[in-house]
Parts: C-alpha cells; sequence; structure tokens
C-alpha cells in the first residue's frame, strides 16, 4: 500500500497485489462525528470524487467513508447501496448536490457540465462504502504485510529447491473395496420416471429404463412410496458382479449411477442434517441450518453499504454453524453460504472409485432449497473470495471435512461401510499408498531458509 497523487484532500491509498499485476485504489473521506448525507463538507467531497471520476480513464477506485456512526440510513441504502438503489431518491440527493456544493469556479464549471446520467454511472462504477474505524486498521496491516506478500510471490516466479522431506498427501478418492452382493430387477408401473422422483428422494439406489426397475434396495425393504410404482410380483434378484458382466458394457452408467446414489445415502443416513440436493443437474449433500439457532435470540446486525449482513458480537455464533467439528454453514443475513459434497463414482478398469469434490453454493433460508444463482451468487463467491474461504487450504479443509462426514476415514488402516443389509453393504478402503519424496515450504520459515539456498532440517 502507497500513498498515491491527492485530489481534493484526499490521497489515493494503493494496495497492489504482484500476483494479479494489478493495484487497487482506495480513497478514503474520515469524519470523526455522526455523519450525515447533507454534510457541507461530505457533499463537497463527493461532488469532487464525482468530477473526478467523470474525467478521468485511469482504473476503478473504490471510495471509503469513515465515519463514527451515520444518521440517515435507510436513505444511505436507498442512494449507496447497488442492489435496492432508487432513482427516486438519488436524483433528489443529485439535486441537493447541484445546490448545496461550495465548489470553486473552476470545479463548479465541470460539475455543470455532467448531469444526472453521469451520476447515477459515478454510483454504478465506483464503490462507495461506510466503514468503521476497524477497516481501516485492516488497510493499514495490509499495507504491512505487503512486503510479506510480494517475498512469497518472488518464491513462487523464482526456482527455488524443494524439501528434501517426505510428505503423505491425503488423496480425494478411496477404492470400493467390497461392491453390494446382489441386485434385483422388477417391472415398472410408473408412466415416466419423474413421477416416482415426485414422491421419493432422487438419492435411493435405483435407476428406471426400458420399463423396468434396478434397485439395491431389497423389495421386502422399499418404501411404500416407491413399492407403488413396480410389480413386486416380477422380482428377480441378481449376483450383482455376475449382473455387471452381463451387461455388455463394463462401463454401464446404471452401475455407476446405482452405486454413486447408494454413497449419497450414506451422507444422508449418518446425519439429521445432511440432505441431498439437485443443483446445477449433480447430487450434492449440504448441511442444513440449525433452526435452533436465533429462535430465541433478538437477531442484532449491522449493515454495510456493500450488502453484506455481519452479525454483531451478541450474535457472532449464528456468523458460523459449525457441524461435526467444522463450519458447514455460514449465515450472512441476507443468503446461507454451504459447504457441499459430491461424491463421484468413477470407473478405472474394473475398480470403482469414490472422488469426493467440494466447494460452497447458496441459498435464502438454509435448508437446501431457494437456490440463489445469477450476478448475486457471484456476488457472494467474490465475498468468499475475500475471506480465503476459496484458497487451496480452505479446499483442502473442505475435502476433509466431506470425508469425514462420509465416513471414508474410517478405511484407514481397515475398512469403512456402506449401511445395508447384510450382503449389501459397501466398503471402501485406501486405494494406494501415497508419498512424497520431496514437498513445497510448510510456513513462511521454511520458505524463507531455501531462498537463502539453505536445507530445511527436520525437528
Amino acid at each position: 500500500m502507497e500513498v498515491g497523487d491527492s485530489y481534493a484532500g484526499t490521497s489515493d491509498i494503493v494496495l497492489s497485489r504482484p500476483a494479479h499485476a494489478e493495484d487497487k485504489r482506495f480513497r478514503v473521506e474520515t469524519k470523526n462525528t455522526k455523519l450525515s448525507l447533507f454534510n457541507d463538507g461530505f457533499i463537497d467531497e463527493l461532488s469532487r470524487q464525482f468530477i473526478d471520476f467523470a474525467r478521468s480513464e485511469g482504473p476503478e477506485f473504490e471510495f471509503m467513508v469513515f465515519a463514527e456512526d451515520y444518521a440517515s440510513q435507510s436513505r444511505w441504502e436507498d442512494i449507496f447501496h447497488d442492489r435496492i438503489r432508487k432513482e427516486e431518491e438519488v436524483r433528489t440527493y443529485y439535486e441537493e448536490l447541484d445546490d448545496r456544493h461550495d465548489l470553486n469556479e473552476a470545479e463548479t464549471d465541470q460539475f455543470e457540465s455532467l448531469d444526472f446520467r453521469d451520476f447515477w454511472r459515478f454510483l454504478e462504477q465506483v464503490s462507495i462504502k461506510k466503514a468503521g474505524y476497524e477497516r481501516l486498521g485492516e488497510l493499514i496491516e495490509d499495507r504491512e504485510s505487503q512486503d510479506r506478500g510480494e517475498k512469497k510471490w518472488e518464491f513462487y516466479t523464482r526456482e527455488n529447491e524443494p524439501v528434501k522431506q517426505r510428505g503423505n498427501p491425503t488423496p480425494n478418492f478411496v477404492r470400493i473395496a467390497d461392491l453390494p452382493d446382489e441386485i434385483w430387477t422388477l417391472r415398472s408401473l410408473a408412466p415416466e420416471y419423474h413421477d416416482v422422483y415426485d414422491q421419493n428422494p432422487r438419492y435411493l439406489p435405483i435407476w428406471f429404463q426400458n420399463g423396468e426397475m434396478y434397485s439395491l434396495i431389497p423389495p421386502g425393504e422399499m418404501p411404500d412410496s416407491l413399492v407403488k410404482f413396480v410389480d413386486t410380483d416380477t422380482a428377480e434378484c441378481h449376483d450383482f458382479m455376475k449382473w455387471i458382466s452381463q451387461t455388455g458394457d463394463q462401463h454401464n452408467r446404471r452401475v455407476i449411477a446405482l452405486l454413486n446414489r447408494k454413497v449419497l445415502w450414506r451422507g444422508v443416513l449418518r446425519h439429521d442434517r445432511c440432505v441431498s440436493i439437485r443443483h446445477r443437474g449433480q447430487h450434492k449433500l449440504i448441511i442444513q441450518r440449525d433452526r435452533e439457532i436465533g429462535q430465541n435470540i433478538d437477531e442484532t446486525r449491522q449493515q454495510e453499504l456493500s450488502g453484506d449482513l455481519r452479525p454483531s458480537e451478541e450474535d457472532a455464533l449464528e456468523a458460523n454453524q459449525e457441524f461435526n467439528g467444522y463450519v458447514a454453514v455460514k449465515d450472512w443475513g441476507t443468503a446461507y453460504a454451504h459447504r457441499y459434497g459430491m461424491p463421484v463414482v468413477k470407473q478405472y478398469g474394473d475398480q470403482y472409485y469414490v472422488f469426493v469434490e467440494t466447494g460452497w453454493l447458496f441459498t435464502e433460508r438454509g435448508r437446501g432449497d431457494s437456490f440463489i444463482s445469477g450476478d448475486r451468487a457471484d456476488e457472494l463467491h467474490n465475498q468468499l473470495d475475500k475471506n480465503s474461504l476459496s484458497r487451496n487450504p480452505n479446499q483442502k479443509s473442505q475435502f476433509r471435512q466431506w470425508r469425514a462426514y462420509l465416513g471414508l476415514d474410517e478405511g484407514r488402516g481397515g475398512h469403512a461401510s456402506i449401511p445395508g443389509t447384510g450382503g449389501q453393504r459397501m466398503t471402501f478402503e485406501e486405494a494406494i499408498d501415497v508419498h512424497l519424496r520431496e514437498r513445497p515450504p510448510k510456513n513462511t520459515e521454511e520458505r524463507d531458509t531455501l531462498m537463502a539456498g539453505e536445507v530445511v532440517v527436520k525437528r
């Protein structure tokens, strides 16, 4: 961070991002009193920033307004909040600027050469944010950490020796060591297979094709909502391995689909709040929000101009909802962010493996429905990026999290079973013993040692 050329009494604060070959510019207005939209000094400063934006061809900037408190909270939102900005309120405020500014003659000429459409474009492209002094402290801290960031970037852009020590990475997959013993075929009575899933969850290990249903669930254990769609008198039991070989296609999608759904079923059965959802055409597992949290609490939240909702200190627990030792849901007030797990069964040769893909998705109510998509989802993903929740260390944590939720870790040194009846269980095991003879540095100390041309000593 550096202080750039001053304009209208305010200097640009520049944060460099060498990894992205770009700079981010901030302009700061500070007040040590309660700030009103109609404060004379603020009107003059905002007018000058508007003029500067209109005449500049430089990069966009963020205009941060620091104050102890803000008057007319709702009007701030109606004018500056990106998603709920109201044209009538903006026009009224633009006219106030025009009438009340105390610019010099040259600045007044420039202001009058612009119009309301220019002001609207200014509000759309310049992020004008309310912020407390904590954020100002963060900018100072960023300045202090920038040298470290540039040094770290230098490490990855020049050739350095690795650490000559063994590492043990955790693969994001396990082998299905034992497949189910049996599969049943029954004549389907469903006019369309969609009718079945209107009354049954999609994670059930069943498959409809050519007037038949294939099932890893014994007919005697099928729920009534499923039995009504098949003729149980036609049920035939087959040895699962022989059935696979008789399909004539070792890569039959029925096999993979059935195994995949059995893994999804495992996740739902293991945890009360784990649900299987269909999101963007794929089956994913999420943990629902805990409805017990916040029901008897008077929720107090502070809203920023950016639209983000931050919990107050008294309500901090509701921001991050943990489940079995991991943050599974983040409550941002306007949305819920869920860490999802997506088991994907793949076949290589005659072996089947379970891979676990992870990521974040957003819902309105935290229950696994009312998904958020489009521009709003993009904004929420950007918020995750700002909090480093999409970077590699967090992605590793996400995989460890879902590996634990699905019980795949139980396969270390043995086998992990998928629930079933008798021989219908599936078991996992580590696919291979993976280890590395060389590894990257674990921390800043090891990185600095390598950059100095020295050897990292194992302690």
